[in-house]
């Protein structure tokens, strides 16, 4: 059985509008100008669309809301794809070029190596954080933006816990933490060497990074306190407050 959707929006159109005289192509071709709306008004406002439209033979079912933008969206996508000269098709090819980016090894990463192991003082820390924000790794803060809760009309910056790479309660709890220590200590450094620390300097930096790591998570909130506080009301700063 096929169910026709009418657009909310073009009832509150006419809700507002108190009267409308003209409609929208989009809608007129759909209605059955022979029916009285007052005996059927399904078959008035739907009746032109169902007596023309022809299933197509690679669908099961068609409409004229979510189906037609689904067709819709598959042709941008595919003339996209097609399109072998699109930045989009060279990302793509580049992820695949598994040669090249193995005799590469980490020679794409080294000016971000190199800043990090320069970062002496906390604004170096806080300038290579910015640095490193740019291009998706979030290091002590996540910024974004997002439509604000209370006013949709405008946009609000947020702030967030960076994501720890365990959950909090391995580092709270201590049972938990028994149970990943030793394993999270091996891949800490393995990390490490990977970057091209020595085996000494992983070594040595391993306990500051889990001890960096517990201390965080010590004033993270629970999951359940992150949900209350999404909840609660709050009060919007503006930029130089």
């Amino acid at each position: 059985m096929v169910k026709v959707l009418i657009s909310l929006s073009v009832l509150a159109a006419v809700a507002t509008a108190g009267s409308v005289t003209e409609l929208p192509e989009s809608v007129t071709k759909l209605i059955d100008y022979s029916i009285n709306p007052c005996d059927d008004f399904y078959q008035y406002a739907c009746g032109a669309w169902h007596n023309n439209t022809v299933l197509p033979p690679d669908r099961y079912a068609i409409d004229t809301t979510f189906t037609k933008i689904y067709i819709e969206n598959e042709a941008a996508l595919t003339k996209i794809y097609s399109d072998n000269t699109t930045k989009l098709g060279e990302f793509y090819n580049s992820c695949l070029d598994t040669a090249t980016l193995s005799s590469l090894g980490l020679t794409p990463l080294e000016d971000s190596f190199k800043a990090i192991r320069s970062a002496n003082t906390t604004l170096d820390l806080l300038i290579v954080a910015g640095e490193l924000a740019k291009n998706g790794i979030p290091a002590f803060v996540d910024i974004n933006s997002s439509a604000d809760d209370n006013d949709s009309t405008k946009n609000a910056l947020f702030g967030f816990r960076t994501p720890l790479p365990l959950g909090r309660s391995y580092y709270t709890n201590h049972s938990k933490w028994e149970t990943v220590e030793a394993d999270y200590k091996v891949y800490i450094a393995t990390v490490l060497q990977l970057a091209r620390y020595t085996a000494e300097q992983a070594a040595a930096a391993v306990p500051v990074i889990i001890r960096f790591e517990q201390t965080l998570a010590g004033v993270a909130l629970s999951s359940l306190e992150e949900m209350e506080v999404v909840l609660s009301p709050y009060t919007a700063l503006t930029y130089s407050q």
